[in-house]
């Protein structure tokens, strides 16, 4: 997976994070999983609570489940056109931006 990662501000709005996830694993039926980036947690502690969401506020749907235990990603059965999505990962009251999108190559 490729992963970006802007600048870490505690307080603050830390950034977005892009996720790229192989054609292969992006199709209908098919799965994924990665873990959040360490240095979105770093900066608020290890055992800080972590709370994921749609950029809506809402819970993520039903083929995308985050794990606060392991801060892993793990989806099942993705939906045609369920990429690009963007979801929202509050820590400490610092919001970052995962947005989850299809590798072309």
């Amino acid at each position: 997976f490729l992963s970006k990662i802007s600048k870490y501000s505690p307080n603050q709005q830390a950034g977005v994070i892009a996720v790229s996830v192989p054609k292969e694993m992006a199709t209908a039926g098919s799965g994924f999983s990665f873990p959040l980036p360490a240095q979105v947690t770093e900066a608020a502690g290890a055992n800080a609570p972590v709370r994921v969401t749609t950029t809506a506020g809402d819970p993520l749907p039903g083929w995308l489940k985050f794990n606060p235990e392991t801060k892993v990603f793990a989806a099942s059965a993705v939906p045609d056109g369920a990429f690009p999505m963007q979801v929202v990962v509050t820590v400490a009251g610092t919001r970052t931006v995962v947005v989850i999108s299809e590798r072309s190559e």
